[in-house]
């Protein structure tokens, strides 16, 4: 189908398209192409194999697959990689990734093996993840944003504002507080000069927001732990579950992706 975009302003989205992503955080690759098959068909870009899927299937089985599957949508593989750089990049860039994550935790030389790798791969993208940079509670802004500059200064060509599963089932006041937005307006005004992306529990009203400060890439998680975390509502994050083999739930959760995606594209198309 035709990809959904639009045109943003903001040093975020550097006047790129609105994209929209897709995790697939399913520890069984079958599984994993049903999901991004109701995604594609819902709107969605890119795809994301997810750690738990790459750990699970292994990357020689997920990511080849997913690009046999899906030739025309970009692959993220989400390996968080701390260590061993060049290879880690190397095997998932192989086998058909466009874009892999290395954690902004890890040290100046592992994130520029990775990002020296990734140059041996026409196209290919380093993302660098600043789970554990916001604090106990989030509240440690310039922590994010001090992490972004430095994989900026590195030579990242994204920077992945996270906040991790388990800091967020832990604290659930991190996501009530909005420290995600918090982080990416900070992020953002800094005007770095690379994509960022947001990612770990926004609401689909938090993640809408995300064009106002610039950012064109909006991730939705999808089928991260059996049920949605805490008290959020189904319909309402973006971290939220689908049985794949109830056809009520799969029309729920596409029609709620579609009207997502096309209310989003929609406030931002032709006012820029």
């Amino acid at each position: 189908m035709t990809p959904v975009q639009s045109v943003v302003p903001g040093a975020g989205s550097q006047g790129k398209p609105i994209t929209f992503q897709l995790s697939l955080d399913l520890a069984r690759i079958d599984e994993a192409v049903d999901l991004a098959r109701l995604g594609v068909a819902s709107g969605v870009q890119v795809l994301e194999a997810g750690t738990i899927l790459i750990l699970s299937e292994g990357a020689r089985i997920t990511l080849p697959r997913l690009k046999q599957e899906f030739p025309e949508h970009p692959i993220v593989a989400d390996i968080k990689c701390t260590d061993g750089g060049s290879f880690d990049m190397g095997l998932v860039f192989s086998l058909g990734a466009a874009k892999a994550t290395v954690m902004a935790s890890a040290s100046d030389a592992t994130i520029k093996y990775c990002i020296r790798e990734a140059a041996k791969y026409p196209g290919c993208e380093v993302m660098v993840d600043t789970m554990g940079f916001g604090g106990h509670d989030g509240s440690n802004i310039q922590g994010q944003v001090q992490a972004a500059r430095r994989a900026r200064d590195l030579g990242a060509h994204y920077i992945v504002l996270h906040l991790g599963f388990d800091e967020r089932a832990e604290n659930r006041s991190m996501v009530d507080n909005n420290v995600l937005l918090k982080w990416a307006e900070a992020v953002a005004n800094e005007n770095l000069g690379i994509p960022i992306q947001v990612v770990g529990g926004l609401t689909l009203a938090q993640a809408a927001r995300l064009p106002e400060f610039g950012i064109g890439e909006i991730v939705i998680s999808m089928n991260l732990g059996s049920s949605p975390i805490g008290e959020m509502q189904y319909d309402k994050i973006t971290g939220f579950t689908v049985d794949l083999k109830d056809e009520e739930d799969r029309s729920k959760v596409s029609s709620q992706l579609k009207r997502f995606i096309g209310e989003v594209t929609g406030k931002y198309t032709g006012q820029f």
